[in-house]
């Protein structure tokens, strides 16, 4: 009887144990995700001043991979009217990266985007692997007049790293 007690007894102090970790750890993670929901919030909220969701872009961007779940914001935000709020979603998206994977397609039509296609195309080649669909588009940029557009989109395709994007960047690199 005493060691079904003592075995009780153990097994009770490692739930709570364990669940007291749980609740702490979880309270750390819920306050990123507080931080992130109420970004996300600012970011779509069409009646803040533009400097605001600018700046809700930004920080997104500076919590980097942690702010997957803004992505689908970030996405909206490149249709934004306001070119500024379009650059910083693009850049907040490159510095997810990898968790940005579903912004390619938008992304891909931001390539076309005056304002915001060298940074689109620099979120595309952070995205790497995952952004694969973008090689058509980014291999036409390597003819644009623009020096920062051509570089940044062969550094996209180098990133990227399929074989076709890879070729492109050989060759266009062999006629600089």
């Amino acid at each position: 009887m005493n060691n079904l007690k003592s075995v009780l007894r153990s097994t009770t102090v490692m739930f709570l144990f364990v669940g007291l970790l749980g609740i702490w750890m979880g309270g750390c993670q819920t306050q990123e995700q507080k931080e992130i929901k109420r970004l996300i919030g600012e970011l779509q909220d069409q009646d803040e001043d533009s400097s605001v969701r600018s700046n809700a872009a930004i920080a997104l961007g500076n919590i980097g991979e942690g702010a997957k779940d803004a992505v689908p914001a970030l996405i909206q935000a490149l249709q934004d009217q306001n070119s500024e709020i379009r650059y910083h979603a693009a850049m907040a998206l490159g510095e997810i990266g990898s968790g940005a994977a579903d912004a390619v397609s938008a992304l891909i039509q931001a390539l076309q985007d005056q304002d915001v296609r060298v940074i689109a195309a620099y979120a595309l080649g952070r995205i790497g692997e995952g952004a694969k669909d973008a090689v058509p588009a980014l291999i036409p940029l390597l003819q644009d007049q623009d020096i920062g557009v051509r570089v940044r989109a062969a550094w996209a395709l180098g990133r990227i790293g399929t074989p076709e994007a890879l070729k492109t960047v050989e060759e266009y690199q062999s006629r600089q």
